[in-house]
């Protein structure tokens, strides 16, 4: 019985019981409150009525109940399909976990991992939108920074009505202007929390792939590097780690170097064998992409 069939069961259930909740069990002890009724089965699941307050005629009401379950549930409900990918799914979800508690330890707005050449965003801990890739964070991280040059926050202005909108890209070439206009379009309905932790996301991606496109970092892939940026409005602090890697961490203002630093060093041990237990792409991604693991509720 899929779980589409089971829910329909269910309420054929409740209707016929009239009772306010019915629901199946597995182990454990039977509840043994006045207003709940319970109907054993053959293959160890149990069906249980909750009802408003005790039934009348409680007898006649279980009797119900187990002739329910001889005809709804004759055979054991068929146990979920694991998930082909459950193994790589879970090293994200618990990689992504081990980066969003970094940064909370941090007070960073957020963390993610990268490595020095490729196209690719190996984890992030919040602020991805879907459908997202590589390089058009890069670009977003570009447009933050012309708007900030002109002293625009595109997290403020993307808030705004269009008409508003419009005139704070007042002065912006055309192409440069519809490309900021799109951009807020992809943040519309986010809060404002939200927004920002977005495009300083976007904004610290350009600038730390700017840095490890330029000499200080190109053809020295391999060597341990690290890198801190403060600022008023932003900053970040990258490490690397097993060759290739780099953690980075993202902040809308000053930090303690020391503090995030310490943190950091602390957590990479865990965070190192996550990355390197994660599947290899191959072939590389044509275009770069955000490997991204859909939370679940």
């Amino acid at each position: 019985m899929n779980r589409e069939n089971l829910d329909r069961t269910l309420r054929l259930v409740r209707r016929e019981m009239g009772c306010i909740n019915a629901r199946l069990e597995l182990g454990g002890d039977p509840p043994d409150a006045a207003e709940v009724l319970c109907a054993q089965m053959p293959d160890g699941f149990r069906l249980v009525a909750v009802f408003n307050e005790a039934p009348s005629d409680r007898a006649k009401a279980n009797q119900k109940l187990r002739q329910l379950a001889e005809s709804y549930f004759g055979t054991a409900p068929e146990a979920p399909l694991a998930r082909g990918d459950a193994e790589e799914h879970l090293l994200y979800r618990r990689l992504e976990d081990e980066l969003y508690a970094l940064a909370a330890r941090t007070s960073a707005s957020g963390s993610f991992i990268v490595d020095v050449k490729s196209p690719v965003i190996w984890a992030c801990s919040e602020g991805r939108t879907e459908g997202e890739d590589f390089e058009e964070l890069r670009a977003s991280g570009d447009l933050v920074r012309q708007a900030r040059s002109r002293g625009i926050d595109l997290s403020v202005v993307s808030g705004l009505v269009e008409t508003e909108q419009a005139g704070a890209l007042e002065g912006f070439e055309a192409e440069t202007r519809a490309r900021m206009e799109k951009l807020m379009a992809r943040l519309s309905g986010r809060s404002l929390r939200a927004r920002r932790t977005q495009l300083l996301r976007a904004q610290t991606l350009e600038a730390l792939r700017a840095w490890t496109e330029s000499g200080e970092v190109a053809g020295n892939s391999n060597a341990f590097l690290r890198r801190v940026q403060r600022g008023e409005s932003s900053g970040y602090f990258v490490r690397s780690f097993a060759g290739i890697y780099l953690l980075t961490l993202y902040f809308p203002g000053p930090f303690s170097e020391l503090h995030v630093e310490g943190a950091m060093l602390h957590a990479l041990p865990t965070i190192e064998a996550l990355t390197l237990a994660l599947p290899p792409i191959d072939p590389p991604p044509s275009k770069g992409k955000v490997l991204q693991l859909r939370r679940s509720g």
